[in-house]
C-alpha cells in the first residue's frame, strides 16, 4: 500500500516523499495500538514515576523540581534511543521502497528521523503542560532550545547512518550498541547534573556529547540552570563532523552494503 501512495507521488517532489513516509512510520507505531498516541505519553511519564519513586523514595533523593528535571532528560534520549535502535534496520525493513520505487537513502533517513522528531514533539508539549500544572518556569535560555534540537537530530542521523550501515555487515552491531545504549542511559547526566563532568571527569564530556546535549537541554526547559556555550559549540561541531563522515560513508559504500541487505 506504502508502495502505491509513494508511486503516485512526482518524483520531484521530494520532501512530499519524505514527509508522507514519515506519517506513515508514524502512524504505523501509535495509531495501529488501542490507546493510540496516548503509548508515546506512557513511557516517558510511567519511567519517570518508577525512578522519581527509586531515588526520592528509597533512596531520599532530595532535589527541587525532580519530575520536570527527569522528564526533559528523558524525552531527549528515549528519542535518541528509539531512533538509533529502530534506525539501525531501516534498510532491510525499508528494502523494498530502494528496489522498487528508487527511494534514495538519505530520503530514508530523514523520514525515518521526521518520524522519530514528531513524537517527540508530542513529549515536548505534555512536558510544558507537566510543568505549568506543577508552576515550574522555563529556563532563561529558552529561545536557544530549537539550536539544541538541532544538535540532537544532528548528531542522532549521524549515528543512525552509521548503524545502518554496520548492521547489514556485522549483525552483532546491534548487541553492541544495545551496551552502548545502556551505559549512556545511566552516565549521561539523566538522573543527576552533569555539570559535575566539568571539574571531576571531564574527558566524558568529550567523549559523550550527550551529557553536553542534556545539559544544554535543562538550561533551556527548567529554570535555574546555566547554558554552557562553548560546550554547545564543541558538540554542534562534533555532531556535524559525524555526520559529514555517515554522508561520506553512505556514498562510498551504500552499494556494496546493498548486497547484504
Amino acid at each position: 500500500m506504502l508502495n502505491a501512495v509513494l508511486k503516485h507521488i512526482p518524483e520531484n517532489n521530494r520532501f512530499e516523499r519524505i514527509w508522507k513516509l514519515a506519517q506513515v512510520d508514524f502512524k504505523k507505531r501509535y495509531y495501529n495500538d488501542k490507546l493510540g498516541l496516548i503509548w508515546a505519553l506512557i513511557n516517558p511519564l510511567s519511567q519517570i514515576a518508577i525512578y522519581y519513586f527509586v531515588f526520592t523514595v528509597v533512596l531520599e533523593k532530595d532535589e527541587e523540581n525532580f519530575v520536570p528535571f527527569l522528564f526533559s532528560g528523558l524525552i531527549m534520549w528515549i528519542a535518541f534511543s528509539e531512533a538509533t535502535k529502530t534506525g539501525a534496520n531501516i534498510l532491510t525493513n525499508k528494502k523494498y521502497l530502494i528496489e522498487n520505487i528508487q527511494f534514495n537513502w538519505i530520503d530514508l533517513y530523514l523520514s525515518h528521523m521526521t518520524s522519530i522528531f514528531m513524537g517527540l514533539m508530542f513529549n515536548l508539549v505534555a512536558y510544558f503542560g507537566t510543568v505549568i500544572i506543577l508552576g515550574v518556569s522555563v529556563g532563561s535560555h529558552f529561545l536557544l532550545f530549537p539550536l539544541v534540537l538541532l544538535n540532537w537530530f544532528i548528531l542522532t542521523t549521524a549515528v543512525v547512518i552509521i548503524l545502518s550501515l554496520l548492521n547489514p555487515i556485522f549483525e552483532d552491531i546491534k548487541h553492541i550498541w544495545a551496551i552502548v545504549i545502556l551505559v549512556g542511559f545511566w552516565v549521561s547526566g539523566i538522573f543527576f547534573a552533569g555539570s559535575f563532568y566539568l571539574t571531576e571527569y571531564e574527558w566524558m564530556i568529550h567523549l559523550n556529547p550527550f551529557v553536553g546535549i542534556l545539559l544544554n537541554t535543562r538550561a533551556c526547559l527548567l529554570e535555574g540552570n546555566e547554558f554552557y556555550l562553548p560546550l554547545f559549540i564543541e558538540n554542534m561541531a562534533a555532531s556535524i563532523g559525524l555526520l559529514v563522515l555517515a554522508i561520506f560513508l553512505l556514498k562510498k559504500y551504500s552499494k556494496k552494503v546493498a548486497e547484504f541487505i
